[in-house]
């Protein structure tokens, strides 16, 4: 599944074997297992942002308890 802003938005991404946040993510595919992030500093091609695709064995979605996302947690970096 594809998440993004409309239905994860605010929700913390971590690779969990580094133990490092993943920041400026604009969306996450957990079946490629695939973390696709901003550029920093942000960078514009043509009319859209430059990304950088992390990819892992396993992304997680958490809930937490409630019906939104509130974290994803990533394994096995490619």
């Amino acid at each position: 599944m594809i998440y993004d802003p409309s239905n994860a938005s605010g929700a913390a991404v971590y690779d969990v074997e580094t133990k490092e946040r993943l920041s400026h993510v604009l969306w996450i595919d957990t079946e490629l297992g695939e973390v696709v992030r901003a550029e920093q500093p942000v960078r514009v091609v043509g009319d859209e942002f430059a990304t950088h695709t992390t990819k892992f064995t396993t992304i997680y979605p958490i809930r937490g308890g409630g019906w939104s996302i509130q974290l994803f947690h990533c394994y096995g970096r490619k």
